[in-house]
């Protein structure tokens, strides 16, 4: 509660509101968040309304109705209608190139208590994707307020705290107790990107680019240290006791029935691992691995370790442009993005924020619930991993997740048909990945 009255006084303590007479019947604001987060924020705006009232002359001129909707959907939702589209909504930050092309369908940030918001809390990976360049200007479009990144769930019933840190050491109990090491959740390019993300420990270096600094040709995927570590995974996904994607029962039933001894999830596998395991549920960042004399090639040796890694990505509020109730819009977005308000939305609703500090300030992090340690997990993976770089151009998602490139790298760990036992052969194909990358076509035969 101390929060809550603290950010309403800030809000309105800093921020000149405008005020605008109106005799006819209000009209209503429309706020989309993630279904988890609607019922929160929902009494937010309510209590937003009722200190705005109380400290102008006149009551806040609109309704505020904020509804539950598919985050990773909305955009497109949007696009298809924006005439009846919300006044603020929430969308992954790599859907901003698709939102912004053309005329761009969003409005820019331009209050600047905001923009000193925006700055001052939010990691320098964040500010790289919240922002695009329309008419040769660059703008910042989006609000970080929420944050995710993949992690491992696990069985502690089999697994200590110590096997899990290392792929090694789960896959040697898979194969002491017959059972899988690894279920991935998805073959996509996302839930399957652990190995491909994956940086030296040494130095967290990695020769990957993925659409650098927002430049399509920037894109390399045929170092010795992905050809490595692909080879690598190739044994661990080849393995009987290894790595495997889900079966059609689903990667929850393997876990509840202990056929699978971990799993690559996010936070929105949460409920569902922890209805699989209960007490039993234990979470940890992703685990390291070793290359082998088996795996090292070119300028790798064996003995070089790896720690996988993850796309660490940012929820954020975005503005419908030239929204009626434009002028209400930064304002509200001041309140709903603060630090506070984000302290407050993981206490109630186990929301991961986006402020940079939230590990060493928010007092829950500090906890020892399993809510805690999946926040802890996933804010130690920031470490560890990148934002999505394909919110620069729309056509970069694309190209990533739809034009074939996720197949052939689970081709390449699962060596189908036996096409990809040499070194020479894995590069090959992932020669033909990063073209699809850059292109978005396999090369002509």
């Amino acid at each position: 509660m101390k929060i809550k009255t603290l950010l309403l006084v800030l809000v309105f303590a800093m921020v000149s509101v405008v005020t605008l007479a109106c005799n006819k019947p209000k009209e209503t604001l429309v706020i989309w968040v993630g279904a988890e987060s609607a019922t929160f924020y929902q009494t937010q705006m309510d209590a937003y309304i009722v200190a705005y009232n109380e400290a102008n002359d006149e009551d806040f001129p609109y309704i505020v109705e904020v509804k539950p909707v598919d985050t990773g959907t909305a955009a497109g939702v949007f696009l298809d209608d924006q005439e009846a589209g919300p006044d603020i909504f929430t969308v992954a930050h790599d859907n901003l190139g698709r939102l912004v092309a053309g005329s761009s369908a969003i409005a820019p940030v331009t209050l600047q208590a905001l923009i000193d918001q925006i700055n001052n809390d939010n990691p320098a990976s964040f500010q790289e994707v919240i922002r695009a360049t329309v008419g040769g200007t660059e703008y910042i479009f989006g609000i970080p307020y929420v944050a995710q990144s993949l992690v491992l769930y696990y069985n502690n019933t089999f697994l200590t705290e110590a096997n899990v840190q290392t792929w090694e050491g789960i896959w040697g109990v898979a194969k002491a107790q017959n059972k899988r090491a690894l279920t991935i959740t998805g073959t996509d390019g996302f839930n399957n990107s652990f190995l491909l993300l994956s940086t030296r420990v040494t130095d967290g270096t990695t020769s990957l680019r993925l659409y650098q600094n927002g430049v399509q040709e920037d894109t390399f995927g045929t170092g010795d240290d992905t050809i490595s570590v692909l080879k690598w995974g190739q044994r661990f996904f080849m393995d009987s006791n290894g790595a495997a994607q889900a079966s059609s029962s689903g990667w929850e039933v393997e876990l509840k029935d202990g056929l699978t001894l971990s799993v690559i999830g996010g936070a929105w596998h949460f409920n569902a691992a922890k209805a699989a395991l209960g007490e039993n549920l234990g979470i940890a960042i992703l685990p390291k691995f070793t290359i082998t004399a088996e795996d090292a090639y070119g300028t790798v040796a064996a003995g070089t370790q790896f720690q996988s890694g993850s796309f660490t990505d940012t929820k954020m509020f975005v503005m419908k442009k030239n929204s009626p109730k434009a002028a209400y819009l930064q304002d509200i977005l001041l309140y709903l993005s603060s630090k506070q308000m984000q302290e407050l939305s993981f206490n109630e609703v186990d929301n991961l924020p986006a402020y940079k500090n939230a590990a060493t300030e928010f007092t829950k992090m500090q906890g020892t619930s399993i809510e805690a340690k999946l926040a802890a997990a996933q804010v130690e993976m920031f470490a560890y991993g990148i934002p999505q770089p394909f919110g620069f151009q729309a056509r970069y998602n694309v190209y990533y997740y739809q034009k074939g490139a996720p197949d052939i790298i689970l081709a390449i760990l699962r060596n189908v048909d036996g096409s990809y036992n040499t070194f020479e052969q894995i590069k090959a194909r992932m020669t033909i990945v990063e073209t699809i990358w850059k292109t978005g076509q396999q090369p002509a035969a």
